[in-house]
């Protein structure tokens, strides 16, 4: 780059440099403004500024507080980018890092515009370079899902490092560790370049329909006229849409959407999960052509760009997207719809650790306008929080289906389905229809012990346990994807042979495969799915398929719509409830009534079997009997007396460090110093947490009802001691309504 110009009028700014240096909290830096920049310079514009050695982007935040003394030596900005942050994007940014405690940095991260590029994807840097196969065979080798999908997607061919990337739907460190491997080496350019992809943000059209706008039947058609009358309202407004999975939800949002275009108004809608989005996108852009916009991680950095551009230039007055897109600068946005508001990935899991639906209603309690959240299972902060509930009790199309319970307590051991299960699926497959079956765990076995001394294998790094996987013949750690080979004998005792617990997603392929056909037992999961892409192949070629069977984890149950899925079958309804954490019992609840709604969505009836352990738990009884009223009422009284939220705000802070005793004692200091200013029961820890990646780590609880209150008092123990544990190699980290405690 050319060296900064030296000519200055005295007139200074504060920028926040975007890098993700955690030791610099909320600090703003001064720089003078070239005279040449000074027409050009305004609070929001992107800059480069010298930072240290480098010259990194930034963000200006405010004016300077006037000439500084000659003395000062403030360096000057380097270059100004016609990009700029929209104001209210700067208070946005500023307050969701108020609210969860975060680096203003790192919040204007998430509302900056992308940086300009020349297509790319991932592999960055390397889209310049060229790899292909080695001949080197790869059986034997234990190698992920993501580097599996980028040999698939090179075969024998040479590629160039983005294309090939973007194919996959991996990041250019996969294609690294595979050179490392000797599988994969740098090549030269070849002379014909391999097609490129369609981009993400088209391959919707693949689900396109050419459908006329539907007639409401007499349910929706009052839910939309309620919700037409309160957006009309210019105040904030908030409201949850609870209908059963079928109801015709997405025709609703559509018809609020046509609403915000005649206002001349914007809209974002969002989805929880990139598989859904190209869905969504399809069903918005039938309805209202160009106008609308794409937000996700499957896009490129050069379509990012170009997306963002449209949202800016007023162009596109709609987007559609996952979480990040709560950001999009749409142009005078009224209108925010969370769809499948209930789910978990709407809660970012790292720095800043915000909620979509929360941010939402930050940016619309400024402006007026309608939060409105959709989902068949809403959480209970929802149920709790709305302002008003309309429910849509019916589907549009088709009958709720009958649950029926295999009680696992009666069946024999060995197989995973029932025989009961096993006759329910072949009596679909001779229809020629399809079927969804559900396994919330991953792999092929759980876990690994021994039989005789009861020692169960577990990561060096991590002390979670193992789990074990067919294809590599390893075990594999789910939280950071260490690998090891199974030992013969039990490592604790030497002599107890070694058992594998747990079946999983992998072991249930197997067993399916016996009784259908191979090439019809499609598995969805995060082993096999490396990337959106896959995903959306992987959906496209199950609806073409008769008879098929859709196998997965949590992602089936998750929005998917196809007319002929008449059977829905849970393996086990028990995965995932008794993990420590005070919402095991709703996701329970929520996930087997989200799955059961996946049949039967058309005019062909629909079953669903449900394998369980424990049909008699509250939970799992209510979801099967469709006890909704009565479930989210007797766990609002639950939470209400055990003072979990909505009714108090939790804050969970955690310290890591690689010396155990060091965590231990800055999670106690931690606790010593909050304890005066809490009341009884608002102070929970400290507790020890299982080691992750060789990192020794503690937890500390904070949990009362003025949320207001806690938040002043933990961000002044955070900002006073974060600094000293950092230099004593201890990481504390925050977050603010916590939706994981492992």
């Amino acid at each position: 780059m050319a060296p900064a110009p030296t000519e200055q009028n005295g007139r200074t700014v504060q920028v926040v440099p975007l890098l993700r240096l955690h030791h610099l909290g909320h600090r703003r830096f001064d720089y003078l403004v070239p005279l040449e920049m000074d027409d050009t310079v305004a609070i929001g514009s992107v800059v480069y500024v010298p930072f240290g050695r480098r010259t990194v982007r930034a963000v200006v935040v405010a004016e300077g507080s006037g000439s500084p003394p000659p003395e000062t030596g403030l360096r000057a900005l380097h270059s100004v980018t016609p990009q700029k942050v929209p104001a209210a994007l700067l208070r946005l940014a500023e307050s969701v890092a108020q609210r969860y405690l975060a680096s203003y940095e790192s919040c204007l991260r998430l509302v900056v515009p992308p940086e300009q590029g020349k297509g790319g994807s991932g592999a960055g840097r390397a889209r310049g370079q060229w790899v292909t196969r080695t001949p080197v065979p790869d059986e034997g080798l234990s190698l992920t899902a993501k580097q599996r999908s980028v040999l698939e997607a090179l075969g024998e061919e040479a590629f160039p490092v983005g294309a090939l990337c973007e194919r996959a739907g991996v990041g250019r460190g996969v294609v690294r560790a595979l050179i490392d491997k000797d599988l994969l080496m740098l090549c030269e350019p070849q002379p014909q370049v391999a097609e490129r992809p369609a981009p993400a943000a088209d391959t919707a059209s693949a689900w396109a329909t050419t459908a006329p706008m539907p007639t409401l039947w007499p349910g929706q058609a009052e839910a939309v006229q309620e919700l037409l009358n309160a957006y009309d309202d210019p105040a904030f407004v908030r409201r949850l849409l609870w209908g059963v999975t079928g109801s015709g939800k997405t025709e609703v949002y559509l018809r609020l959407i046509a609403r915000a275009l005649q206002r001349h108004e914007g809209a974002i809608l969002l989805v929880p999960e990139i598989a859904l989005t190209p869905q969504m996108i399809a069903r918005v852009r039938e309805r209202f052509g160009p106008r609308v916009a794409a937000l996700h991680s499957g896009l490129t950095r050069k379509e990012r760009a170009d997306e963002y551009q449209r949202i800016a230039s007023g162009e596109a007055r709609i987007v559609v997207g996952a979480r990040s897109a709560v950001f999009a600068p749409v142009e005078r946005l009224s209108l925010v719809i969370v769809d499948e508001a209930h789910e978990s990935s709407y809660k970012q899991e790292e720095e800043p650790r915000y909620h979509a639906v929360d941010v939402a209603a930050m940016r619309l309690a400024e402006t007026g306008g309608m939060l409105l959240e959709g989902t068949a299972t809403p959480s209970v902060e929802s149920v709790h929080a709305a302002g008003g509930t309309i429910r849509l009790a019916q589907r549009a199309l088709g009958e709720e289906p009958p649950t029926e319970v295999v009680d696992m307590r009666r069946q024999g051991p060995g197989l995973l389905l029932a025989p009961y299960a096993r006759e329910a699926l072949a009596a679909t497959m001779r229809r020629g229809e399809q079927a969804i079956v559900l396994l919330n765990r991953r792999g092929y076995a759980a876990y690994v012990h021994c039989d005789s001394c009861g020692h169960a294998l577990a990561c060096h790094d991590c002390e979670l346990t193992l789990t074990y996987h067919s294809r590599s013949r390893r075990l594999v750690c789910h939280h950071c994807g260490r690998t090891y080979a199974q030992p013969v004998r039990c490592p604790s005792c030497g002599e107890g042979p070694l058992t594998r617990g747990s079946p999983g997603t992998e072991r249930l392929a197997t067993e399916l495969k016996a009784l259908v056909p191979r090439e019809q037992v499609f598995q969805m999961d995060s082993d096999v799915i490396g990337g959106g892409r896959r995903v959306q192949s992987l959906l496209q070629s199950f609806a073409h398929t008769h008879p098929a069977v859709l196998l997965g984890t949590q992602m089936v149950a998750k929005g998917h719509d196809f007319p002929d899925v008449t059977l829905v079958l849970v393996a086990d309804a028990d995965t995932g409830l008794y993990l420590p954490d005070f919402r095991a019992a709703e996701r329970t609840f929520q996930l087997l009534r989200q799955v059961a709604g996946r049949a039967g969505r058309a005019e062909k009836p629909g079953r669903v079997v449900v394998q369980t352990w424990n049909p008699d738990v509250p939970c799992i009884r209510m979801a099967l009997e469709q006890e909704e009223d009565r479930f989210y009422q007797e766990e609002l009284r639950a939470r209400r007396r055990l003072g979990y939220p909505p009714f108090t705000q939790m804050i969970r802070l955690v310290t890591a460090a690689r010396e155990p005793d060091r965590a231990q004692a800055a999670a106690s200091y931690l606790a010593e110093r909050l304890a005066p200013h809490l009341r009884p029961k608002e102070l929970w820890g400290p507790s020890r947490l299982p080691t992750l990646r060789g990192k020794a780590r503690w937890h500390v609880l904070v949990a009362a009802s003025d949320g207001g209150r806690v938040r002043r008092l933990v961000g002044q123990a955070v900002e006073q001691l974060a600094g000293p544990y950092r230099r004593r190699g201890v990481l504390l980290l925050v977050d603010v309504d916590p939706y994981s405690f492992g």
